[in-house]
C-alpha cells in the first residue's frame, strides 16, 4: 500500500508583515487584535538551520498568516484574507505602514494539484495595497508529481 492514492492537498499562506519600525511589535498586536505568526525585536538573536547557525534580527518585525490547505483556487484564500483580516482594519493598517519602513503583502503556494496556479489582483485590492503602501511579494511552488500530467 503506497502513497500514490493519497491526495496532495495544496498549502496557501497570506502574510501581512511590518518591517523596520520604532516601537514594540505588540504594539501591532494590541491595535489589529490579531494574533501574529511571529515578531522579532531588533538586537534579539535568533538561529536558524540545524546547525542552529546564531544570527541578530537587523529590524523590528511583525508577522500575521492566513493559512489553508485546499486545492480550490489560490484567490480565494487572498479574498479572504483581503475581506477578514486588512478591509475591517485598513485605518489600523494604514497607520502602522506610515510609521514602517516596510509593508508587505507576501502570497505563497505549495501547489500539488489543481488547475494551472496563477492569481490576479482586482481593482480595489490594488487601490488597497496602495494605500497602505505595501510590496508585494509571491512564491508559487510547483511540487506536483510530472506522471500525473502523462
Amino acid at each position: 500500500m503506497g502513497t500514490d492514492s493519497i491526495p496532495k492537498i495544496n498549502q496557501n499562506h497570506v502574510i501581512l508583515r511590518f518591517i523596520d519600525f520604532d516601537f514594540d511589535p505588540n504594539d501591532i498586536t494590541k491595535k489589529l487584535g490579531l494574533k501574529p505568526l511571529s515578531i522579532a525585536r531588533q538586537g534579539e538573536e535568533y538561529f536558524v538551520g540545524h546547525k542552529r547557525i546564531r544570527k541578530i534580527w537587523e529590524f523590528n518585525h511583525w508577522d500575521y498568516e492566513l493559512k489553508t490547505n485546499t486545492n480550490d483556487f489560490i484567490g480565494d484564500t487572498v479574498d479572504q484574507f483581503f475581506n477578514e483580516i486588512i478591509s475591517p482594519r485598513l485605518d489600523e493598517i494604514k497607520e502602522i505602514s506610515q510609521k514602517s519602513k516596510t509593508t508587505r503583502l507576501i502570497i505563497v503556494q505549495y501547489y500539488y494539484s489543481g488547475p494551472n496556479p496563477g492569481y490576479g489582483f482586482e481593482k480595489e485590492q490594488v487601490k488597497i495595497l496602495a494605500e497602505i503602501n505595501a510590496e508585494i511579494d509571491m512564491d508559487i511552488y510547483c511540487l506536483g508529481d510530472d506522471k500525473d500530467d502523462k
